[in-house]
């Protein structure tokens, strides 16, 4: 998913989080769009439209929030399990950003202890956004809000139900 853009986007957020699981139940439950309201606490509706191969292309809608209203985009997600990373680039933007790419890894720690879970957001602010600084500032405080809450679900999802659909 790299583009010429891609170097040029002028806001950057790096975050990570260990989580207690192993890699396949983390790589799994984190790339399952469709859990993905049972994950984050901002998503209201997740809904795949098309899958092909480890390509997939889906919607996202969010909760209403401190009187902004909900917002719909579409992305596209490559899944990566042998390689334990997935990108992501916002196919139908969304205010406030102009362009949006998401890179996620996951690195094992040893002896299958837990995974630290990466997330790097390169973005471009949408024209009448905040500036470059505020909207990292607000995705640097949302990220470790979503890693704390999406970490707590996946270390406490019963082994049992593991059925998902990442790749």
């Amino acid at each position: 998913m790299s583009g010429s853009t891609e170097n040029s986007l002028p806001g950057y957020t790096e975050n990570s989080i260990v989580i207690l699981r192993d890699f396949d139940t983390v790589f799994d439950l984190t790339n399952n769009i469709e859990i993905w309201p049972q994950l984050f606490t901002e998503y209201e509706k997740a809904e795949v439209l098309e899958r092909k191969g480890n390509e997939v292309l889906f919607s996202l809608t969010t909760y209403p929030e401190n009187g902004r209203p909900s917002s719909t985009w579409v992305s596209r997600r490559i899944i990566d399990k042998p390689g334990r990373q997935a990108t992501a680039e916002r196919v139908e933007k969304a205010f406030p950003f102009k362009e949006m790419k998401i890179h996620w890894t996951y690195e094992e720690l040893p002896k299958g202890v837990g995974v630290v879970m990466t997330w790097i957001q390169k973005f471009e602010p949408a024209e009448g956004a905040w500036p470059t600084e505020k909207l990292e500032s607000f995705l640097n405080r949302n990220t470790r809000t979503q890693m704390r809450a999406i970490k707590k679900k996946v270390e406490a999802w019963p082994a049992m139900s593991l059925t998902t659909n990442a790749v």
